[in-house]
């Protein structure tokens, strides 16, 4: 009797096998690996992923957000291909793919929960393709669409003001951004579209002129010497990671235009021990050959400066008309700069 309690209560302390953890279905597979190409930047095998996705497992709670990744994935590999900000065929090719796949969605399901998302990103497809007019048109419709969507609501709103900016219509992206501070309070674009607001107060005024403490490289001038010629004002840091990686669309931009009479001043100040001769000796290193000037910060405050890089343009008459980060510059919007009449006055 007592040997055989004690073959119970051994046999008791040996663990039990866990069991075998489910093996996922095909469809989870499939989703799982698909997004893990998307992941990893892979973007064309994980457009081809989606597609096959949607194709296969039609129906299924992830078969149409298949259909929008399939178009998210095409975008994104439009935008890697892009050089320098500008399009080739090969990036316009992939902004092509991106929209017929949005279209089908619309198309297919125009009542599902992801329309709103399509409809966004039919604009984003044509914003970053350059055309700016549909780019309106089009998250002109998401609005619509979105008009209950927490997410795709305010971001075509955002993106819409962005789009209105490009196109010197100051009036309309301001409307849109009140709306969005108005109605969308904690939206998470919130402080970047007060951002923008703020920068909306200088457009279409006066320029404030160039407070130089020191001319580090180029011969000194004035705004108002500058009448007549759009203006770049780039304001940057050599200690500025991003910076760093803006400056070959910035060399690349100096290059194209200033054979078109657009100017370019490059702005920098004492942070982080900048001097005259230690930026100096970095724009040589860096290819730098625009004018640039040392600012004690009063150049920077009147501008309104918050972050680097930063860009504003001024139009011929040296007004103010467009502020934001290098990285959103579109050639559209200096060619609007270089062929609007100023007599005429901005675009409203």
């Amino acid at each position: 009797m007592l040997l055989h309690v004690a073959i119970v209560a051994l046999a008791s302390l040996v663990p039990l096998q866990a069991p075998a953890p489910p093996q996922a279905s095909p469809e989870d597979a499939a989703w799982a690996a698909a997004h893990e190409l998307k992941k990893k930047a892979d973007y064309e095998r994980a457009a081809q992923a989606f597609g096959t996705f949607a194709q296969t497992f039609p129906g299924t709670p992830h078969a149409v957000e298949a259909q929008v990744e399939d178009g998210v994935c095409w975008f994104s590999l439009g935008r890697a291909r892009q050089k320098l900000q500008r399009n080739d065929s090969a990036s316009l090719a992939a902004f092509a793919q991106a929209r017929a796949r949005f279209d089908a969605v619309l198309e297919q399901h125009p009542g599902d929960r992801l329309a709103p998302r399509a409809q966004y990103m039919r604009g984003t497809v044509a914003l970053f393709s350059g055309d700016l007019m549909l780019a309106d048109t089009e998250y002109g419709l998401a609005i619509e669409r979105s008009a209950s969507d927490a997410k795709y609501g305010p971001k075509s709103l955002e993106r819409r003001a962005a789009v209105r900016r490009h196109l010197l219509q100051a009036a309309g992206a301001r409307a849109d951004l009140q709306r969005y501070v108005k109605d969308f309070p904690k939206g998470e674009d919130v402080e970047s579209v007060k951002r923008y607001l703020e920068y909306l107060d200088q457009s279409e005024k006066p320029a404030p002129e160039l407070a130089a403490e020191a001319w580090v490289q180029g011969d000194p001038l004035t705004l108002a010497g500058s009448k007549g010629n759009p203006v770049i004002l780039y304001f940057f840091a050599t200690w500025c990671e991003n910076c760093e990686k803006a400056r070959p669309f910035l060399l690349d931009l100096h290059q194209r235009y200033e054979a078109m009479g657009v100017r370019m001043v490059g702005i920098v100040d004492h942070s982080q021990g900048q001097t005259v001769e230690s930026v100096r000796a970095f724009l040589s290193q860096k290819g730098i050959r625009f004018p640039v000037m040392m600012d004690s910060g009063r150049t920077t405050a009147a501008y309104k400066g918050q972050k680097i890089p930063d860009i504003v343009l001024l139009d011929r008459l040296g007004r103010v008309r467009w502020h934001d980060n290098p990285a959103n510059l579109q050639d559209a919007t200096l060619e609007l700069l270089l062929t609007e009449d100023p007599a005429t006055g901005p675009t409203k």
